[in-house]
């Protein structure tokens, strides 16, 4: 089973993606801030991270900045989901961009798209 990880600070967006996803057959962390998420993403080795860009405590841009610059994630398919634009380094650094909102199959595909071949691991 494939692990994601969120990270959101809006509690309706995350829930939704958490039950959306948990049927599609993931397994589903969270994290609704950037800071939360870097510990959450240090301790449960997700497949794939869904990023918002916009966040209180450590912005979703630094978090992918840390990911990156680390040697163990530098790798980790990245989705940034976000309302606003990206900069230069977030449209370089991100796996891919969803616009928000956006479509479920969308995200589905995007997802499916991103992930390690079974077996992989990041």
């Amino acid at each position: 089973m494939k692990r994601l990880l969120i990270v959101d600070d809006e509690l309706a967006i995350v829930e939704a993606l958490q039950d959306i996803l948990s049927l599609e057959g993931y397994d589903i962390v969270t994290a609704y801030n950037g800071d939360e998420g870097l510990q959450r993403l240090m301790a449960s080795k997700p497949d794939l991270v869904l990023l918002d860009l916009m966040m209180p405590v450590m912005d979703g841009g630094e978090l992918l900045r840390r990911i990156r610059a680390h040697p163990d994630l530098c790798d980790l398919p990245v989705v940034v989901m976000s309302a606003g634009r990206l900069t230069d380094e977030e449209r370089r650094d991100s796996s891919h961009f969803l616009a928000k909102p956006f479509e479920l199959d969308d995200l589905l595909g995007t997802i499916a798209r991103q992930l390690p071949a079974d077996g992989a691991r990041v």
